[in-house]
This record gives structure tokens, C-alpha cells and sequence, in this order.
């Protein structure tokens, strides 16, 4: 019986196969950073979902009034009065101690989306360190729930629940009881109401 004659590779077939298998063994073991895996890792945002919408605030006209003391040297009586200033000039002259101005405006909000925040501030405009200080009111009209106390001075937060709502603001600038206060000048305002979103 005859085996068949098997060809033997030659001197340059085998050199190439060692070298390939030296290679394959060499990317296999000899990688630097000890591994070839890949590492991953992932971790969700955990944020509320936001959602188109609509915010808006309109403001019905501004009305001006003087809170002022009448004295009548006749009678000897005083009693408190109120003066319509409504469309009169900016400032408002000659004003007596105790005396107040103040301006009142409604504010109707129209806020729609889910989950929307924002911030409603009232800005009375008087001047800084001025002898007369502005005290900011906002009360809810009837039916209106009242509001949360906002980030700062004169801000409230409101949200998507008060679409709808409607605030009545009033900015009383007061002139102190003080005899060296008599003839002050006011110029109140100006008034800016802002609503923004958060």
C-alpha cells in the first residue's frame, strides 16, 4: 500500500505562518492596557418635562390717587380726603407729611403648560434711599387664590393653576409723618409689572 506523497511547505511558507501566528499571539496577549474590553456606563437626567405653552400678563390702566389730610381752620376739623390724580403729570408737587400717593392697576395672568413656573414681580420704580418708600400690595380678586411668596422683594411665584387668575396690585408711596417732609415732590413710578418664566 502507498500513502500519497504529501508537499512539505517550504522554508519561506513555514517562516510566514510562524510569523503570522507570532503576530496573532502577540495582539492577543500583549496588549498594553492589560484588557481589550470596552467600558460603558450611562446615568438618566432627572429633569421635569417641559412642554410648549403660552404666558402672558395683561395690565388694565393705572389709576393715581393723593391720600392727604384736610385741615379746616374754620372748624378745626381734619379728616383724611382722596384726590383723583389719574392722567395728571408725572410728579406730583408740594405733597404735605402723611401724605400718600397711590397707584392701583388689575393684572390678568395667561399661563398654559405643563409643568410651567414663573415669577410675577412688581417694581415700584421710587428712587433708592428716597425719603419716600413704596410699599408693594397684591391681593387676589374674588375668586382668585392668593399667591406663593416668590425669590425676592415684591415677587410671587406662580404657576400653570393661575391661568386665568387675576391679581389686584397696588404701590402706595408714603411721605413721612415728619414736619421736614412738607413740600416733598414725588414723581411715583415708573411701575413695572414683569411676569417671567423660571
Amino acid at each position: 500500500m502507498t500513502h500519497p506523497v504529501r508537499p512539505r511547505p517550504s522554508a519561506a511558507g513555514r517562516a510566514f505562518a510562524a510569523t503570522a501566528a507570532s503576530l496573532l499571539a502577540l495582539t492577543l496577549l500583549g496588549n498594553s492596557m492589560g484588557t481589550a474590553a470596552r467600558w460603558s456606563d450611562a446615568v438618566p437626567l432627572e429633569t421635569q418635562a417641559v412642554s410648549t405653552g403660552n404666558l402672558g400678563l395683561v395690565l388694565e390702566p393705572a389709576r393715581t390717587a393723593l391720600e392727604h389730610t384736610d385741615f379746616d381752620p374754620a372748624t378745626g376739623a381734619v379728616q383724611r380726603g382722596t384726590t383723583d390724580l389719574t392722567g395728571s403729570p408725572d410728579a406730583v408737587p408740594a405733597l404735605a407729611p402723611g401724605d400718600t400717593v397711590v397707584v392701583t392697576t388689575r393684572a390678568h395672568l395667561d399661563l398654559a403648560g405643563t409643568n410651567l413656573t414663573a415669577t410675577l414681580t412688581v417694581d415700584p420704580g421710587g428712587p433708592a434711599g428716597g425719603a419716600v418708600a413704596p410699599r408693594v400690595e397684591l391681593a387676589p380678586a374674588p375668586g382668585t387664590a392668593p399667591l406663593s411668596p416668590g425669590p425676592g422683594p415684591s415677587a410671587w411665584t406662580v404657576t400653570a393653576a393661575q391661568d386665568g387668575a387675576v391679581y389686584d396690585i397696588t404701590v402706595s408711596y408714603d411721605v413721612p409723618a415728619d414736619p421736614s417732609a412738607q413740600g416733598t415732590a414725588l414723581a411715583p413710578g415708573p411701575l413695572t409689572v414683569a411676569l417671567v418664566q423660571n
